[in-house]
C-alpha cells in the first residue's frame, strides 16, 4: 500500500470520525510504512480523539499526541499544519504558552487553519485569568466570550462599526420582552443583548441584499409587525396559511414552511431578516439561526437554515472578519462580504458589459435587440439577439451575465471558470413567440445560465444536459455544449476559441447549444465527446451549429450495451454528504482517485453499465428505525428490530434499495450516485469502502439485483 492510498484511506475515516480505526490501523502498519505524514495523521487522530469525548481522562490523547508530534519536529516543525496540530494539544493542557507559540507560528507561516480563533480565545482566557477549556465552552449562553471577540474585532478593524452597537440591555429589559411574548427565550438570545442591544444609529451595519442592521431589545415586536403588515399588503389576511413551494425549500425537515411565525426572533432587519428560531421541525434545534428573505411573489421567496446554534452564527462572523472576507468599507460605512458571501447577484459593471458586448458584436455581428431579464435573484442574462444575415443566414442569440459567475470548477481545471452560451436559429423562427413551440430555445438559455449556479458546478465543452420529454415541435431530448471559435487564426490557420478577456481580467468563453436526439446522447455518454463530433462531420452537421428540427439523427438506432464490470476500478469512500447533481458527484470520484494515484483516464463514466430503467441492490448497514429507510428501500429480514441494539445504539439490518435511472438506462457513475446516497444516512462502521458488487440475478422483467461489496 503506498503513502498516497494509506493518507487516503484515513482521510476517508475522519471524514466520518472513524478515528479509533485510523488509530488502530495505523499502529497496526509495518514499520517501514509509518512515514512522517502517516504519523503526522496518528498524532492528529489523538487529538480528535479527544475532541470526540471532551473528559480528563481523555487528555492522555493528548499527551500521546503531543509526544508523535515532538517526534517529528525537526522534519515539521517549519510547517503550518505542525504547529496547529500541536498547538490544539496544548490548548486543551491548558498550556497557554506553548499554544500561543505554535498557532502565533502557524499565522506566522501563513497557515489556513483557524488558528486566530484559538489566539482570541487564549486573549480571553489570559485577561480573565480563566482556564482555556472554559472559555472554549462559551461561558454564558455558550456565546458570552465569542460576543466579547466580535466586538474586539470591531474595535481592530472596524472602530467606527464598534462604535454603533447598541448599549447591553438590562435583565428588566428582557424579561420584559419574555413576558410580552409569553415565552421564555434561549440564554443565547438574552447573552447577545447582554453584550450589547440593537444600535444606537437606523443605518445599515451589513451590506447585505438592500441593507441588514441589529434589531435592539426594545424594537423585536416592531420589527415582527412590520414583517407581517409587508405580508399581509402581499399575500392578504390569510398570508399564515400559505407554504413555500417545496421545490423552493430545501429545509423543511429543519424549519416550519411558513411565511412568518412570531416564535422567529428577529436579530437582523432588512430585506433578508436573520432570525432565532424558537420552534423549530423535529430535525432542528430551538435556538436555531434562519434567514427569511422577504418577497412580492412567493416564487422568490427565501426561507432558509444557517446555524444550529447563536454560536455557530458568532463564529461565522468572526472569522469571516479575521479572514478578511468581512471587512470595513470605509466609503459607504458598513461591513461588506467579499465574494459569494455577501449573497448579492453577481453583475458585470459597466466596463466589463461594455467590453462584451463589443466582443459580442466583433465575433458574432452586431446585436438589433436585447432580452432585458426583469427580476435577477442570482445574476441579470439579459439575452442579445442577432438577426440573420446574407453572410449567416440565422439567428444568434447570446447570453450576456452569466460570466458574471465563478463556476465550481475542479481544482486542476484548466479553462476558465466564466461562460456565456450561445444558440443559433434558422431565420424562420418566431424568436417574440410565447409558445413553446418557439420559446424552448430562450427558455434553455436562461436556464443552463443558472444552472452552475443552482446546483454549484460547471458547464463546459462536451457537457449534455438532458431534457425530461422532447422539445416541442421536436424530437430532441436534450443539449450539448460546443465551444465556439473566434473570427481569428493562430499560426497554423485554426480559429482559436472564442474568449474575451475583460477589463475585471474575467476571461469568458463562449459556447453553442446544440440539441440532440436520444440516440446521440446514449452514443456520447458511452462513447465520448469526439466521437459524436466525429458522427456530426461524416455526416455534414454544419458548424456553427443551427436548430434544425428535422436534421439527420446521426445515432438513429443506436442502443446502449450494457457493461457490468464498468465500476471494477473505481475507488471511492462512501460518506454522510448526499450529491444531488450528478456531475458535482463525478467530480468527487475523479478527484478521489486521483488523490490515490488511481488512473481513471480510460472509465467512461456515462457508459451503459444495466440497459435496465431499474437496478436492486442489496446491502448492509446499521440504522436507528424503519424511518432510516428512504421511500425507496425495504428491510429483508422482517424480525431487525427485535431484541437490542448491537453497534451505538443502532440494528443491523440487511436492506434491498430498487434504484431507478433517469433514462431507459443506468450509467456507471449514475449507478454509483445512486448506491452513495442510498448509505449517506447510514452507518456502516468502518467499512466504508467501495469493493464493487455481485450479480445475484435478474428478475423476470430483466431488472438486475446486486449485492454491494464494502471493506475497510
Amino acid at each position: 500500500m503506498t503513502e498516497q492510498q494509506i493518507l487516503k484511506k484515513i482521510d476517508a475515516w475522519d471524514e466520518q470520525d472513524k478515528i479509533q480505526a485510523i488509530v488502530d490501523f495505523v499502529e497496526s502498519l509495518p514499520v517501514e510504512q509509518r512515514t512522517t505524514q502517516v504519523l503526522s495523521e496518528l498524532a492528529r487522530a489523538y487529538n480528535n480523539l479527544y475532541w470526540l469525548d471532551q473528559t480528563e481522562e481523555n487528555k492522555n490523547h493528548l499527551r500521546k499526541a503531543i509526544e508523535v508530534f515532538k517526534y517529528l519536529e525537526d522534519e515539521l516543525s517549519e510547517e503550518a499544519a505542525w504547529n496547529y496540530r500541536i498547538g490544539y494539544s496544548y490548548f486543551f493542557l491548558d498550556d497557554k504558552a506553548n499554544a500561543r507559540k505554535h498557532f502565533e507560528k502557524h499565522e506566522e507561516l501563513g497557515g489556513t487553519n483557524n488558528a486566530y480563533e484559538f489566539l482570541n480565545w487564549l486573549n480571553i482566557a489570559e485577561k480573565k485569568g480563566l482556564a482555556t477549556y472554559d472559555v472554549y465552552t462559551g461561558g454564558k449562553g455558550e456565546v458570552e466570550y465569542d460576543l466579547e471577540i466580535f466586538i474586539d474585532l470591531l474595535k481592530e478593524r472596524a472602530p467606527k462599526m464598534a462604535e454603533k452597537l447598541g448599549n447591553p440591555a438590562s435583565e428588566a429589559e428582557i424579561s420584559a420582552l419574555e413576558q410580552r411574548l409569553g415565552f421564555e427565550l434561549p440564554e443565547s438570545f438574552k447573552q447577545l443583548h447582554r453584550t450589547f442591544s440593537g444600535q444606537k444609529q437606523d443605518v445599515p451595519f451589513f451590506a447585505v441584499g438592500e441593507g441588514q442592521s441589529f434589531v435592539g431589545i426594545n424594537e423585536v415586536e416592531q420589527v415582527q409587525e412590520e414583517v407581517i403588515s409587508y405580508l399581509k399588503k402581499h399575500y392578504g389576511e390569510n398570508w399564515a396559511d400559505l407554504k413555500l413551494p417545496e421545490e423552493h425549500f430545501e429545509d423543511d425537515y429543519l424549519v416550519k414552511n411558513t411565511l412568518y411565525t412570531r416564535k422567529w426572533i428577529p436579530i437582523l432587519k432588512g430585506k433578508d431578516l436573520i432570525c432565532m428560531d424558537v420552534d423549530p421541525m423535529e430535525d432542528g434545534l430551538a435556538g436555531q439561526i434562519i434567514i427569511v428573505s422577504l418577497a412580492e411573489n412567493i416564487e422568490d421567496y427565501y426561507l432558509g437554515h444557517l446555524q444550529f446554534r447563536m454560536r455557530a452564527w458568532v463564529d461565522y462572523m468572526n472569522d469571516s472578519i479575521s479572514s478578511g472576507r468581512l471587512s470595513y468599507d470605509e466609503e459607504e460605512d458598513i461591513m461588506k462580504f467579499e465574494g459569494r458571501d455577501s449573497g448579492l447577484p453577481a453583475y458585470y459593471d459597466e466596463e466589463d458589459r461594455t467590453a462584451l458586448e463589443d466582443y459580442i458584436a466583433k465575433e458574432f455581428d452586431e446585436f438589433n435587440d436585447v432580452f432585458h431579464e426583469l427580476e435577477s435573484p442570482d445574476i441579470h442574462c439579459d439575452v442579445y439577439i442577432i438577426e440573420p444575415t446574407p453572410e449567416a443566414n440565422y439567428y444568434t442569440l447570446v447570453t450576456g451575465g452569466m460570466g458574471a459567475h465563478r463556476m465550481n470548477v475542479p481544482a486542476d481545471y484548466p479553462y476558465t471558470p466564466y461562460i456565456e452560451l450561445a444558440i443559433n436559429l434558422p431565420p424562420t423562427w418566431d424568436i417574440k413567440s410565447q409558445e413553446e413551440k418557439d420559446y424552448w430555445p430562450i427558455r434553455w438559455l436562461k436556464m443552463l445560465a443558472r444552472l452552475p449556479i443552482n446546483h454549484n458546478t460547471y458547464l463546459g465543452n462536451g457537457h449534455t444536459i438532458p431534457s425530461n420529454e422532447a422539445f416541442e415541435g421536436t424530437n430532441f431530448k436534450g443539449v450539448i455544449l460546443v465551444a465556439a471559435q473566434s473570427n481569428e487564426k493562430n499560426e497554423e490557420g485554426e480559429n482559436l476559441p472564442a474568449i474575451v478577456e475583460l477589463p475585471s481580467k474575467r476571461r469568458v468563453e463562449f459556447f453553442y447549444i446544440q440539441p440532440l436526439y436520444q440516440e446521440e446522447m446514449d452514443f456520447k455518454l458511452d462513447h465520448g465527446t469526439d466521437a459524436l463530433f466525429d458522427k456530426f462531420i461524416e455526416q455534414d452537421v454544419p458548424y456553427p451549429p443551427v436548430v434544425d428540427v428535422n436534421r439527420v439523427n446521426v445515432c438513429e438506432g443506436y442502443a446502449p450495451a450494457e457493461n457490468p464490470n464498468l465500476l471494477d476500478n473505481v475507488a471511492w469512500a462512501f460518506n454522510d454528504k448526499i450529491y444531488e447533481s450528478l456531475q458535482n458527484f463525478w467530480m468527487a470520484v475523479s478527484d478521489y482517485n486521483r488523490d490515490i494515484d488511481n488512473d481513471l483516464d480510460d472509465f467512461m463514466p456515462h457508459a451503459t453499465i444495466f440497459n435496465s430503467k431499474k437496478v436492486k441492490v442489496m446491502y448492509e448497514a446499521y440504522i436507528k428505525d424503519e424511518k432510516s429507510l428512504w421511500g425507496y428501500e425495504k428491510l429483508l429480514t422482517p424480525d431487525t428490530f427485535d431484541g437490542e441494539p448491537e453497534y451505538d445504539g443502532l440494528y443491523y439490518a440487511e436492506i434491498m434499495a430498487e434504484c431507478e435511472a433517469y433514462e431507459d438506462h443506468f450509467g456507471a457513475i449514475e449507478l454509483l450516485q445512486w448506491i452513495h446516497n442510498s448509505l449517506a444516512n447510514k452507518e456502516l462502521g468502518d467499512h466504508i469502502f467501495f469493493e464493487g458488487f455481485s450479480i445475484e440475478g435478474y428478475e423476470e422483467d430483466g431488472t438486475p439485483v446486486i449485492s454491494l461489496h464494502l471493506g475497510s
